[in-house]
C-alpha cells in the first residue's frame, strides 16, 4: 500500500482504511503476523469517510488526503486510544489531546487507524533488552523471516509497513530505534533532525529524540515531512537525474574475514553495499573515500554519552509521568513497583530502569554533559562532509554509523539494498549534517529508482528472535535500539 493510492479513482480513504484494518485482523493478528498493532481505532473509518465526503466535495487537503497512518505508542491521541509506550502501567486514562506532530498528519488529512507496539518503554527497562517485546502486546515479529531480529524500539511501526498494513507509520529514535527495524524489516526509514519535527506531546526519552517514519518508498515518507512541518520542500528534489553532480562519502570496507564470510547477513551487507556505490556512480554521483564514524572517539565519549542519555532517560520519564494525568503511576518508583507486582515469569527483567532511577546528576551538570559530548559526535560527520565537499555519506547498515549520527542528533534514511541468502533484509543508510532532510532524500530516491531493492515479506517460519545484542568498547549498545 502506497500513500497516492488514495488519489487513484476508485479508491476511497473508507476502502483503504477497511481494508487496512481487515489485514490488521487477519494477517497481523493472525498465526503467522508479525503481531505489530496494539489496538485499533474505532472511529477510523467514521474519519475516513468524512474526508471522502470533503474529497467528493472539491477539498483534497494534501497527498495524504484520506491516507491510513500507524503510531508508535508513544504518541499522544485524544479519544478511545492509549499512549502507554507498551508498559502495563502505562494504562489508563487516554491523553487529553493529541501530539501536535499528529494533529499535523490530522491537518493533512490522514486517518490513525491504530497504536504500534514497540520495545516497552523504548528499551530503557532491561540490560538485555528483548526487542520488539513490551508487556501489553507481546512479542512482535519480523514478517520476512519468523525468527529474525526484529530490532527496536520502534518495532512495530516498521513491521506495520513492511506488512503492507499501512503505507506510513511514525516512530521515535534515541539511536537506532528507526534506522535499524527499518533496515531489520525491509522498508524505508527517515530520522529527522532532533528539533526539526515537534516532540510535544510524544513520550520521549532524551532531549536529542526524534521523530521518524516508515514507508514502502521515499516519495511517501518526503510527503509525510512535508506535512509534519507545514512545508513543501522535502519532494523537491525527487527528481529522475537527483544523483546527478551528488558527491557522496563512503567507508570502504575491509575483506570479511574467512568466520565472517560465513554469515549470510554480513555477506550480503558488503556486497549489496559494494553494489550500491557502483550504482549510485553511475547515475552521475561522484563517490569519495571517507575514514571511519569511530576515528578519534575514546571510551571516555562513549561513557559520557551514556551517562547523559540515561540521566535525561529517567528526567524525561518523571517528567511525563507526573505530568500525565490518569495513569496508575505517577513517579519512576511506582512504575518499578507496578512491574514487580504485576510481572509474569519469563518477561524481561528491569535492571535497566532500577539502575536508572538511582542516577542523581544535576540538572546544570546534565546540561553540561550534553553541550560537550553532542559536539564531538556532531564533528564525525561535519569534518568529512566540509573536508570533501560533500552532499551526503552513505555506509553499509553493519557499520552501525547510525548510532554517530543520534548520537550528534542529525539526520538519517535506511533504504532496502537486498535480501540475503536465509530471506532477510539488506539496507544502505545514507546520513548528513542537520537539517540535510532534502538532500538525504533527494539521493535515497535516486539510489531507489535504479535499485528498486524493497521486496514483500514471505513469513518463512522460525523461532522467535530474543537475544541481548552485541556491546561495542564503550560499552554502548550497538544493535538493541532505544
Amino acid at each position: 500500500m502506497s500513500a497516492d493510492m488514495a488519489n487513484h479513482s476508485g479508491v476511497t480513504s473508507e476502502s483503504l482504511v477497511k481494508d487496512s484494518l481487515k489485514q490488521i485482523a487477519n494477517i497481523d493478528q493472525g498465526l503467522q503476523g508479525g503481531n505489530a498493532f496494539l489496538e485499533i481505532n474505532r472511529n477510523a473509518r467514521n474519519e475516513a469517510k468524512a474526508l471522502d465526503q470533503e474529497r467528493a466535495n472539491g477539498q483534497v487537503r494534501s497527498y495524504l488526503h484520506g491516507v491510513p497512518v500507524a503510531l508508535k505508542d508513544v504518541f499522544e491521541t485524544q479519544g478511545n486510544m492509549q499512549t502507554s509506550a507498551g508498559s502495563k502501567a502505562l494504562v489508563g486514562a487516554p491523553a487529553t489531546k493529541n501530539a501536535k506532530v499528529v494533529d499535523q498528519l490530522l491537518k493533512a488529512g490522514m486517518v490513525i487507524v491504530g497504536k504500534t507496539n514497540m520495545s516497552e518503554l523504548s528499551n530503557f527497562r532491561s540490560e538485555a533488552p528483548a526487542d520488539g517485546w513490551s508487556s501489553r502486546g507481546g512479542q512482535t515479529l519480523n514478517p520476512h523471516r519468523l525468527g529474525g531480529p526484529v530490532a527496536g524500539s520502534s518495532s512495530g511501526s516498521a513491521v506495520a509497513v513492511a506488512q503492507g498494513h499501512v503505507p506510513l507509520a511514525l516512530g521515535l529514535e534515541t539511536n537506532g530505534s528507526v534506522i535499524a527495524p527499518a533496515a531489520y524489516n525491509g522498508v524505508f526509514g527517515m530520522k529527522t533532525t532532533a528539533g526539526l519535527v515537534s516532540t510535544e506531546g510524544v513520550m520521549t526519552s532524551t532531549r536529542l529524540d526524534s521523530v521518524g517514519t516508515f514507508t514502502r518508498n521515499v516519495r511517501d515518507a518526503a510527503e509525510a515531512l512535508n506535512a509534519m512541518t507545514e512545508t513543501t520542500v522535502y519532494t523537491e528534489g525527487l527528481t529522475p537525474d537527483a544523483l546527478k553532480g551528488k558527491r557522496i562519502g563512503y567507508t570502504p570496507l575491509p575483506e570479511l574475514t574467512p568466520e565472517e564470510a560465513k554469515d549470510p547477513a554480513k555477506r550480503a551487507d558488503r556486497k549489496h553495499f559494494e553494489d550500491a556505490i557502483e550504482r549510485l556512480k553511475s547515475e552521475g554521483a561522484t563517490l569519495v573515500p571517507v575514514g571511519p564514524m569511530d576515528e578519534g572517539i575514546s571510551d571516555d565519549n562513549y561513557r559520557d554519552y551514556n551517562e547523559a542519555l540515561f540521566t535525561d532517560v529517567k528526567k524525561q520519564l518523571e517528567d511525563y509521568l507526573a505530568g500525565r494525568q490518569g495513569l496508575p503511576v505517577k513517579s519512576l518508583s511506582e512504575l518499578i513497583a507496578f512491574n514487580k507486582r504485576n510481572g509474569l515469569p519469563g518477561e524481561p527483567d528491569q535492571n535497566l530502569l532500577e539502575l536508572i532511577n538511582t542516577l542523581e546528576v544535576p540538572q546544570e551538570e546534565l546540561d553540561s554533559l550534553w553541550e560537550a559530548i553532542t559536539p564531538i559526535f556532531q564533528q564525525t560527520i561535519d569534518n568529512p562532509l566540509k573536508a570533501h565537499k560533500l552532499d551526503a555519506i552513505v555506509s553499509n547498515f553493519l557499520s552501525h554509523n547510525y548510532y554517530f549520527t543520534a548520537a550528534a542528533g542529525y539526520p538519517g534514511i535506511s533504504v532496502p539494498s537486498g535480501m540475503d541468502d536465509e530471506g532477510m533484509p539488506t539496507a544502505l543508510y545514507f546520513y548528513g549534517s542537520g537539517n540535510s532532510e532534502a538532500t538525504l532524500l533527494s539521493v535515497a530516491h535516486g539510489y531507489e529508482q535504479v535499485s528498486q531493492a524493497i521486496r514483500e515479506p514471505a513469513f518463512t517460519p522460525g523461532t522467535p528472535f530474543s537475544p541481548a545484542p552485541p556491546m561495542t568498547d564503550g560499552g554502548v549498545e550497538m544493535t538493541a535500539n532505544h
